[in-house]
């Protein structure tokens, strides 16, 4: 699937409506090699409009007409910056565009002062050194509640393991294998027409350490995010880092909390908005899904002197429109918890091969077996009570318990 790396900056100055802007798009190149250039920036002097390069080299972003008149700074690092001329650039033209190598570039990061961007580097210079890369097997408790119009409509909770093969921190997520050791589920009282996925998947693969490695923690890519240092103690950092995408329906902001000792990232907390800037092609699919809001909240923790993720937590709220009116019908929020408090790092290959691992769960569909003395016994539970809505909101019909044995026949 096509995807576009295209960036507004923060500051912007104006705002037009699409039939004033001109798609400004083209191709960025090594000089030398004539191979495309992935994720080089491209940015409209005397304005805050920018962009990066997709994998093809290839960038687009909404231009207002006037701002034709100034030039554009295309840059990649390691690479001399070229200014080019774009007031006779026409709707429909295409730009190439050859950077030079420039002479003398070094690959390695010297810090030499602490500001943000240069903590922010040097945590991503470190991510390998902190955290543990081994494969390992997570066990812990996950919990996902949904809510309709300001009411709960499901519940499920389960205690699982996942399986991590973690020889890079930014292929968490692509290599899980999980299993569902025990389950419960509340009866669905949904009625917007959802068809849902596999939510627990995707919140392993969205964590904020596979899914920003193109983002803010891509050290080419900083300067697009405007690191800043939010606050600090005498034990770390908390970075502050914000973009806005013009190819992109989200905003987004991200605080990220970082060890001054061992420049280790402790946390990291992402939250997500719609954007008024967004202008959506003619083409695209009109989806009855609009973002109100979403937060994601990843926690580590030290395992034998590394680090390994010991939560993720996501909140989204979205309105469900009307197909045929285009008004809100239902007001939806959905969260999706995962605490990890069981680390297992001998025998993971033996305990994949028995088969009881697989990369997709099936916690909508499949058949369980309630184990009821397992649940009263279960710990995790304590510390993390249920909401005293969702209780009351579940139980209108019959009690949670009841629902339970009902679900798990």
């Amino acid at each position: 699937m096509k995807q576009i790396l295209s960036i507004i900056l923060l500051g912007i100055v104006f705002y037009t409506t699409a039939q004033d802007n001109v798609a400004l798009r083209g191709f960025v190149f090594d000089k030398e090699s004539n191979q495309p250039l992935s994720l080089a920036a491209v940015q409209i002097k005397n304005s805050q409009l920018g962009a990066l390069t997709e994998d093809n080299g290839f960038f687009e972003l909404p231009v207002p007409k006037v701002s034709l008149n100034d030039s554009m700074k295309i840059s990649f690092m390691g690479y001399v910056p070229q200014s080019l001329y774009i007031k006779n650039f026409k709707q429909g033209d295409t730009l190439k565009i050859f950077l030079e190598i420039q002479a003398n570039t070094k690959d390695v990061v010297v810090i030499t002062a602490v500001s943000a961007k240069n903590i922010l580097l040097h945590a991503i210079e470190n991510l390998r050194k902190n955290f543990y890369r081994d494969s390992i097997i997570q066990t812990g408790f996950y919990r996902q509640m949904h809510k309709e119009n300001g009411k709960y409509v499901r519940l499920i909770e389960a205690d699982v393991s996942v399986a991590f093969n973690v020889t890079n921190p930014f292929l968490y997520s692509f290599h899980e294998l999980m299993q569902v050791n025990n389950q419960r589920r509340s009866e669905s009282y949904e009625t917007n027409g959802d068809v849902h996925g596999d939510h627990f998947v995707d919140l392993l693969k969205e964590n904020p350490f596979s899914y920003n490695k193109s983002t803010f923690l891509n050290p080419k890519v900083l300067d697009f995010f405007a690191p800043k240092i939010e606050s600090e103690d005498s034990t770390g950092y908390i970075l502050k880092t914000q973009y806005k995408e013009s190819s992109s329906a989200k905003l987004e902001q991200a605080r990220i909390w970082i060890d001054k000792q061992t420049y280790a990232i402790t946390k990291i907390e992402i939250e997500k908005f719609p954007n008024p800037y967004y202008v959506q092609s003619r083409y695209a699919h009109e989806s009855r899904w609009k973002l109100v809001n979403e937060k994601e909240v990843i926690l580590l923790q030290e395992y034998k002197g590394k680090l390994v993720i010991s939560s993720i937590q996501r909140v989204y709220n979205h309105h469900v429109l009307n197909k045929q009116t285009g008004e809100v019908d239902y007001v939806v929020e959905e969260s999706f918890n995962l605490y990890f408090n069981k680390f297992q790092e001998e025998h993971v290959g033996e305990l994949i091969k028995n088969g009881k691992y697989n990369t997709f769960t099936s916690f909508y569909t499949s058949n369980y077996n309630y184990d009821e003395k397992f649940w009263k016994d279960y710990n995790l539970t304590g510390d993390r009570k249920l909401p005293t809505q969702a209780k009351t909101d579940l139980e209108h019909a019959k009690s949670l318990d009841l629902q339970f044995k009902e679900m798990g026949k």
